[in-house]
């Protein structure tokens, strides 16, 4: 008499309930079981045809008890009382072992050629006596190899390459759970041997290609970034530590390349992912044999050099890579520029283990991103001392503006035929408490990296429009805008506030916006300039003649003055050097196009004159004033905005 259990089935054939006859059985416990799909439970599942899944006598299959043990057996599905065939209902499934039968024996055989996986069936004496199809497809062998009642060792051989023989009389021919993989018909096949507990055997032959190749991407992906074929962090980190162990002399180059997320911004990320795979590509071609090259993340990227020793060849080799990705690059048919700054560590001098020459390298790639002569900087211990200061300023920065450390200061310009200051030009300062006094250049830069811009730039506008009403109506308060500043969605808003806290006439405020700030998209720019134009706030175009200075960007924008950066200034030589014919052509330029032309950093009594010789509208310089806090700029304006009084060296405020 057989042994049986019933179990239910949710129409999905996940189990739902398990009786105690089937955890004797089976071994399998009932919470290990129910919300299992019921074909975990085989190594062949007894599929079901749709037109017969209640078949009276059932379907033959290989189950997998809790210890291993491999059962033939016969799974009979019974629809519940008053329910149709196709309803989606619960099932009763009944389990008994099989006996040796004709019908018995010709079920398992159809189960098996059901399988998706190649399986050949064997005796009790080794011979074959049954495979399938998908078995043929997949081990290749020859015709004389698959006849029933081939012997399993010969079958073996054939399949791995390996003599298999019985080496004892009492050891079997195939170890118990042996298994391999071997390459068939260009295919990886893996292979497993399994007893059943009526004594046959089966071979299961799978085709493992596809997930061989899966897991082999997924190990790549584990250490390798899979936009550049690079090594990843991860796989940077495991390079250096493997190298730091077998102490041997290496350099690493920490580099960024400038310029990536203007074109990531202007041109979109398939633009800059193109770019990362060409700069990678170069970077391929430019390593030796040993050398290991990772893409960090963003525009980071990191190279591990053996095959340079010495600082004059690893700077060389730095120059020539600098060179290498500065070269133009065609990025979606748009020929692009990128800028490179390089940080230098070796081993062991500036570290001996993965993690400090990380950080070592990271200080001197900010030191070469902040102006080395040639973009290459190679650590050294002072960089340190550079880095807790900038820590420094960076933790006090954070603290300025709710301590209330900023003050305004301001430069007046004069309008060269009236002789009248008609404006000045706002420069903030951070009052630092122990350090003093410090100017923008030092600290603007480190607030644009921390995000800070948009409320420092905040203040600044509300604090000036404030300050000045209280001076003349007629007095222009001119304000600087960051690039970070001019990027933030939120500046027409924070001009809207300042003045309307303040009461200041949108007419007496002048936004002075570098080229830089808008190249990267000019139609932005163009949109954000009409909406301030709009409102009545001038424009000027400040440090013109740096930049782009394209006639195309000036048409297209509305720009209410234009400021001649003062290193033009420096460069008049009487009238005969290059300068003088640049700000020539400037203010000729201002005069067509009906905006203001300023000159910037105007020192000398020979400056003005010549300035006022080309029509230059104003000017702005020491020889005007030197900046002044905000209460000496009322009596400042009192003084020299009178009749007849001409323009001369002004003390500083």
């Amino acid at each position: 008499m057989s042994e049986h259990f019933v179990c239910l089935l949710d129409p999905s054939e996940r189990v739902t309930a398990w009786a105690r006859d089937a955890e004797r059985l089976t071994g399998h416990g009932a919470d290990d079981v129910i919300g299992r799909p019921f074909a975990d439970l085989f190594l062949v599942f007894p599929h079901a045809p749709a037109n017969d899944a209640h078949a009276s006598d059932g379907h033959a299959g290989v189950f997998v008890r809790h210890d291993g043990l491999h059962l033939c057996v016969r799974v009979r599905r019974h629809a519940l009382s008053g329910a149709g065939r196709d309803a989606d209902l619960p099932v009763t499934v009944a389990i008994s072992r099989d006996h040796p039968g004709a019908q018995a024996e010709s079920s398992l055989r159809a189960t098996l050629d059901a399988v998706p996986d190649g399986i050949a069936l064997f005796d009790a004496g080794l011979g074959l006596s049954h495979h399938n199809a998908r078995f043929d497809a997949l081990a290749g062998l020859a015709e004389n190899l698959l006849k029933p009642g081939v012997a399993a060792g010969t079958m073996l051989t054939a399949l791995t390459g390996t003599a298999w023989s019985v080496r004892e009389p009492a050891w079997p021919l195939v170890p118990e759970g042996w298994s391999a993989e071997t390459l068939r018909l260009g295919r990886m096949v893996a292979l497993s041997w399994v007893a059943l507990q009526d004594g046959r055997f089966l071979l299961l032959c799978r085709d493992v290609t596809d997930l061989r190749r899966l897991e082999n991407r997924a190990r790549f992906l584990e250490q390798h970034d899979d936009l550049t074929g690079l090594a990843n962090r991860q796989g940077l980190q495991r390079q250096l530590g493997a190298l730091c162990e077998a102490s041997e002399p290496f350099a690493m180059l920490y580099f960024d390349l400038f310029g990536f997320k203007r074109v990531n911004d202007s041109m979109g990320h398939a633009a800059g992912d193109e770019l990362l795979r060409i700069a990678a590509l170069r970077v391929r071609r430019a390593v030796g044999g040993g050398d290991v090259a990772a893409h960090i993340r963003g525009n980071k990227f990191a190279l591990i050099v053996r095959s340079e020793r010495g600082e004059p060849a690893i700077r060389r080799f730095a120059r020539m890579l600098r060179s290498v990705l500065s070269r133009p690059m065609s990025v979606l048919r748009n020929e692009v520029t990128v800028g490179v700054a390089i940080g230098v560590v070796r081993f062991a001098t500036d570290g001996e283990d993965r993690e400090t020459l990380m950080a070592k390298a990271d200080v001197a790639l900010h030191c070469a991103k902040g102006g080395s002569d040639d973009g290459i900087c190679f650590y050294d211990p002072e960089l340190d001392t550079l880095r807790r200061r900038r820590m420094d300023l960076e933790r006090d920065l954070h603290r300025a503006l709710a301590n209330e450390e900023f003050v305004l200061y301001y430069q007046p310009f004069l309008n060269v035929r009236s002789g009248r200051i008609v404006g000045v030009e706002t420069l903030i300062r951070w009052l630092h408490p122990q350090q003093g006094l410090i100017p923008p250049a030092d600290f603007i830069p480190v607030a644009e990296r921390m995000g800070l811009m948009h409320e420092i730039g905040a203040w600044t506008l509300e604090t000036a429009c404030r300050q000045a009403m209280e001076w003349p109506d007629d007095i222009m308060v001119s304000i600087n805008v960051s690039a970070a500043q001019f990027r933030h969605d939120g500046l027409v808003d924070n001009v809207e506030t300042a003045l309307q806290r303040t009461g200041c006439p949108p007419s007496r405020l002048e936004l002075e916006i570098t080229e830089t700030a808008m190249i990267d998209d000019v139609p932005r720019a163009a949109l954000v300039l009409t909406r301030l134009r709009e409102k009545g706030v001038q424009i000027a175009l400040d440090d013109f003649g740096t930049g782009y200075s394209s006639l195309s960007f000036l048409h297209s924008l509305p720009f209410t003055r234009i400021k001649i950066d003062r290193s033009f200034i420096n460069d008049l030589h009487e009238g005969n050097g290059d300068g003088a014919a640049i700000v020539r052509a400037i203010t000729s330029l201002c005069g067509s196009l009906n905006v203001v032309a300023t000159a910037e950093g105007v020192e000398t009594q020979e400056q003005f004159d010549y300035l006022k010789g080309v029509n230059c509208s104003e000017v702005q310089g020491f020889l005007i004033s030197r900046p002044c806090p905000p209460e000496q700029i009322r009596p400042f304006l009192d003084g020299i905005n009178q009749p007849g009084t001409l323009p001369g060296l002004l003390p500083a405020g």
